[in-house]
């Protein structure tokens, strides 16, 4: 027992478990200084902390199962995933979305699950074979990522379903899939989302509604007497608030009238909270507090920008040094395992977190449109956090039980194939 605990903290990946834990321990705190700005989110640092503790055995229990066992379970657990993203449709909305399962004690958001188990789905399906070299060959891969974020898209929860193609095109990469049909596809998806569709103006539509229609559009053109906007195709079928995101992102005008409305309002608070903290943060919030007040959501989605408003840039360049502890030594682990399902896992689960990194942090800072999307390990959430930890589990699994390389290199074809399989088998030989 003694010997199987010994080596078990030798192959373990302390650097990531420690950058783990760095990040949530920043993000239990970040929420205590809003909690103690805001009397409705009090009980928040202490539930987030509860989470933690969930999230941490969660990590550990994920890294002790060797992670081919938990490869074979792939498919059961796709299916289960979703048959719950199926239920949670039927479920009544909260906040308008149907996003989450309430179990009394804490609700449940399957897409976060759905995030995992698809990865690990990919991730064995693709161990084998090169059928994905060939353009036919992707169709099954593709299927398997547009029926869970058709799913999501249904909810709605627009942040988590953008996060299934990036990783699915670097799982696709990493596997051999050829760049020339990656980016081809990727072409023709860029054709659907900018192809122009007419949009009849409605007479429900506000002046200022209207106007933004007209500055999204392509073109207007007078018909039978009615006008039509000719946009691109996801705006034609935006209802007017989620349209007000995309105009607020793209103006980003201080002056304009429509922020005080609501157009704009959370990316211009963020801002307004990043600037704040200058180089080294504020020690005394209570003159500033009231940004944190007006910014929506800030112990979720906008929770780097009260890092940066608490602990200034030196703060974001901690969290963003953290984050770049995992990658680094996630790389490290993917390039040293011969393994194809291992290897696939480990691109998979960086490819994740880092989307959803990049994305959220793009998004405070007015990069990106706001999406709802929640930063790793640090904005609030139960759901969120304890997949993360179990993400991160299977990168360090990885690690743990890498094989020795008995045979030639996973994905790789050709004259480069051929090549180490003769040396390997001069290797072998001597």
């Amino acid at each position: 027992m003694l010997e199987t605990l010994k080596q078990y903290i030798g192959k373990t990946s302390w650097p990531i478990l420690g950058a783990m834990v760095g990040l949530i321990a920043i993000g239990i705190s970040a929420i205590r200084v809003l909690a103690e700005t805001d009397e409705s989110i009090k009980s928040l640092p202490a539930r987030q902390m509860g989470f933690a503790i969930a999230g941490l055995l969660v990590f550990v229990a994920i890294t002790i199962v060797p992670y081919k066992r938990i490869g074979r379970l792939a498919y059961p657990l796709f299916i289960v995933t979703l048959g719950l993203l199926v239920l949670v449709l039927q479920l009544p909305a909260i906040r308008n979305s149907r996003r989450w399962i309430d179990l009394k004690v804490v609700k449940f958001q399957p897409s976060e699950l759905a995030k995992l188990s698809f990865i690990i789905l990919l991730a064995w399906y693709l161990r084998y074979g090169d059928h994905f070299r060939k353009l036919t060959g992707l169709v099954i891969p593709f299927v398997l990522t547009l029926v869970p974020l058709a799913l999501i898209l249904k909810e709605p929860d627009l942040g988590t379903s953008l996060l299934f193609l990036p990783t699915l095109y670097f799982m696709l990469f990493v596997a051999g899939a050829k760049l020339r049909h990656l980016l081809g596809i990727m072409a023709i998806g860029a054709v659907f989302v900018l192809m122009p569709i007419p949009k009849k103006a409605s007479p429900a539509w506000s002046d200022n509604q209207l106007a933004d229609r007209r500055f999204l559009a392509y073109a207007a053109v007078d018909y039978g007497g009615s006008e039509y906007l000719i946009t691109a195709a996801p705006l034609a079928f935006m209802e007017n608030h989620q349209l007000d995101r995309v105009v607020g992102w793209l103006r980003q005008d201080e002056n304009d009238p429509g922020i005080t409305a609501g157009k704009g309002y959370q990316l211009h608070q963020s801002k307004i909270v990043l600037g704040s903290g200058k180089f080294w943060g504020s020690s005394d919030w209570q003159d500033a507090d009231v940004y944190f007040r007006m910014l929506p959501d800030d112990h979720t989605d906008f929770i780097f920008s009260v890092i940066a408003g608490q602990w200034g840039f030196a703060g974001c360049l901690v969290v963003l040094g953290l984050y770049g502890v995992i990658l680094f030594f996630g790389v490290e682990i993917a390039l040293q395992t011969h393994d194809a399902f291992g290897r696939l896992l480990a691109i998979g689960v960086l490819a994740l977190l880092f989307s959803q990194m990049v994305i959220n942090v793009g998004m405070t800072m007015g990069l990106m449109p706001i999406t709802g999307m929640t930063l790793p390990f640090i904005s609030y959430g139960g759901s969120s956090l304890v997949v993360n930890c179990a993400a991160l589990g299977l990168l360090v699994n990885v690690g743990q039980h890498r094989p020795i390389l008995l045979s030639p290199r996973p994905f790789e074809y050709g004259e480069k194939r051929e090549k180490n399989i003769a040396l390997e088998s001069t290797d072998l030989g001597k």
